[in-house]
């Protein structure tokens, strides 16, 4: 199992638990986080390990729990670089369901901490669950 892999599968491992310090803990001083189909009014690129983590450590105010299952971790021909696949269940904090599939594209440095986080989402799914947290 490459290095990316492995900080791949803890990575979303810890989400699943809301473990959220050990997340942020995943990311390099230098990483930087795209989400190319970020909502509008939220970056597409985020850099530094203080702003990812702030990212990161918002989550427990969308959703009281994430559970991500059907994961599919593919391994490169370079230890550094993994991509996923997942399904994810959660629950909002004000109760609704929310479900979306993802792909995640990882480069770790050669300790194994996170410098670059790509997360692919439907972006209709994210803002129907936004606008959900806004009206409730």
């Amino acid at each position: 199992m490459t290095t990316a892999t492995k900080t791949l599968k803890t990575f979303l491992d810890s989400i699943n638990s809301m473990d959220i310090e050990k997340v942020q803990a995943m990311f390099a001083d230098n990483v930087t986080q795209f989400v190319p189909f970020a909502p509008a009014g939220t970056p597409d690129k985020i850099s530094g390990k203080e702003k990812v983590s702030q990212t990161f450590g918002s989550l427990p105010m969308m959703f009281k729990n994430m559970d991500y299952s059907n994961i599919e971790i593919v391994e490169t021909n370079e230890d550094n670089f993994a991509i996923g696949f997942a399904h994810a269940d959660a629950t909002l904090v004000n109760d609704m369901p929310y479900d979306q599939n993802y792909v995640f594209y990882v480069k770790t440095n050669d300790a194994g901490l996170i410098e670059e986080y790509r997360e692919y989402m439907n972006p209709v799914k994210l803002n129907e669950a936004i606008s959900q947290l806004s009206t409730k």
